[in-house]
């Protein structure tokens, strides 16, 4: 009896052993990756300041994910030359889902407006999810004799030179939307870039700049309050909050179905069943009434793709941004 009991255990160990070992050859590793995510705290790395949109939207939705998962999720703000900081440390990270990235458009724009970018945005880093969209606002100061976009390109022919049209920073994309302004109504408008759109709104309230493209945010908030006037908005529709602006697809400006996105990414060679793990998660999360109103009081409009159709939508809008860029000539060092 004891001489079977020996050989019974020796066969559990050795048929223990066999699984181990076909494990480590990395046939049912890639099995077991979903439900060994999230095993411990996920970081989710954003590259602009606390304080603006992007933290306003992403610390709600990290409550939330944080409670689906059971596991702390960080949020840490590491801003710096145009969100490569960022990028470079999440690049860095173990391919294993626990650090995360949130990035904006300027993710794929950077590949066109740095002839050295230290990343490839369709190679070193796995599109996760889109989590919402958010057009800008073509503004002008309070005290603007421009009171439409008709009006405004009247004014800038009338004027050619004397008007100036601010930005968050050269390359940024109201930088772009600029450049696009004065293509569309064949004017010559100098080009004022600021460190961020707080600067800029100082100056593009008192008037020492005449227009700017600003977030949707600001456009809405500062429009009910007067102290900015919005003469249309990018993307294909009007904003729910500004019914009475027009879009400037409307007002016969060309190019400006483009809107700005938020989206997750994660490091290379994480596994697709993770990042299909966070993406499914993440819609979850902005599906819910809380969170939808909370961005629809940030002016993003909730959408949690999948990562295959986020990929394409990549693809899709580098291509547009990078005819743009190329177009103007728009380079950063």
């Amino acid at each position: 009896m004891t001489h079977r009991r020996t050989a019974i255990t020796a066969i559990t160990l050795l048929a223990a052993l066999c699984t181990l070992a076909h494990t480590a050859q990395g046939q049912p590793a890639a099995q077991a990756q979903p439900s060994a995510f999230p095993r411990k705290a996920v970081t989710i790395v954003v590259p602009y300041p606390a304080g603006g949109s992007a933290d306003a939207l992403i610390r709600p939705v990290a409550e939330k994910l944080s409670r689906i998962w059971g596991q702390p999720v960080v949020v840490d703000n590491r801003t710096g030359a145009n969100g490569i900081i960022a990028t470079q440390a999440v690049m860095r990270a173990e391919p294993d889902g626990h650090t995360i990235l949130l990035h904006l458009t300027g993710f794929i724009q950077n590949a066109s407006l740095y002839r050295k970018l230290p990343y490839d945005p369709f190679k070193d880093l796995v599109p996760v999810t889109q989590l919402g969209t958010q057009p800008m606002g073509l503004a002008v100061g309070p005290a603007s004799p421009y009171t439409s976009v008709s009006a405004l390109a009247a004014g800038l022919k009338a004027h050619a030179g004397d008007v100036s049209f601010g930005s968050f920073g050269i390359g940024s994309t109201g930088h772009i939307f600029g450049e696009l302004l004065k293509q569309n109504m064949g004017v010559q408008m100098p080009h004022v870039a600021y460190r961020g759109e707080g600067p800029m709104l100082i100056d593009l309230i008192s008037g020492r700049v005449s227009v700017a493209f600003v977030s949707s945010a600001t456009a809405a908030v500062r429009q009910k309050d007067q102290t900015l006037r919005i003469l249309a908005v990018t993307g294909p529709h009007r904003l729910a909050s500004m019914q009475q602006v027009p879009t400037l697809s409307e007002a016969g400006m060309k190019g400006y179905d483009l809107v700005g996105w938020y989206g997750f990414f994660l490091p290379k060679n994480t596994p697709a069943a993770v990042a299909e793990r966070i993406a499914a998660d993440t819609r979850t999360v902005l599906a819910q009434p809380d969170i939808v109103q909370r961005m629809r009081e940030l002016e993003i409009e909730p959408s949690g793709t999948s990562p295959a159709d986020f990929a394409k939508l990549l693809r899709s809008d580098y291509a547009k941004w990078d005819g743009l860029i190329k177009q103007f000539k728009i380079e950063l060092e």
